[in-house]
């Protein structure tokens, strides 16, 4: 049985900790993104690297959304959306994915369906401005005219 030391922590914050300090060295950071896996039975996140696997646990979200990138056609209407993740990736919002959590935050699926990106207060405003209120008060995404209603996280 592994000891709980043994665990790497991802706080709500995006930072990531393991024996209680916190991992700041740019390199690991990156090598720990990029060799974080997910078991498709139990969901359960590890790193698995060179032989050895270590547990990660996750306080919301595994990645994080920085920024948004928007793209217009010439009358203005939203055709893409990028998402720049923390792990300086790139890729498009799988607009039908998106939710807002209990906690507030936005959420999209991120990594080809593998993980939820959370985003951070920039990314969040970003986004959230892209959206229209309904009369009821919920809100919707319009993109390549298709519109896509942000569903709340049960």
């Amino acid at each position: 049985m592994k000891n709980k030391t043994d665990v790497v922590t991802i706080d709500r914050a995006g930072k990531w900790w393991y024996r209680g300090n916190q991992i700041i060295h740019p390199e690991i950071l990156v090598l720990f993104k990029q060799s974080l896996e997910k078991d498709p039975e139990t969901g359960d996140l590890f790193i698995h690297y060179r032989g050895q696997t270590l547990p990660v646990e996750v306080e919301s979200c595994p990645f994080f959304i920085r920024d948004v990138q928007v793209g217009r056609d010439a009358q203005g209407e939203l055709q893409d959306i990028i998402l720049v993740l923390d792990d300086d990736s790139e890729e498009a919002l799988v607009p039908d994915s998106l939710i807002l959590g209990n906690d507030g935050v936005l959420k999209a699926v991120i990594k080809k369906g593998k993980f939820m990106g959370c985003c951070l207060p920039a990314a969040q405003f970003r986004l959230a401005a892209l959206f229209d209120e309904l009369a009821d008060g919920s809100f919707q995404l319009q993109l390549n005219k298709k519109l896509y209603p942000i569903h709340h996280q049960p």
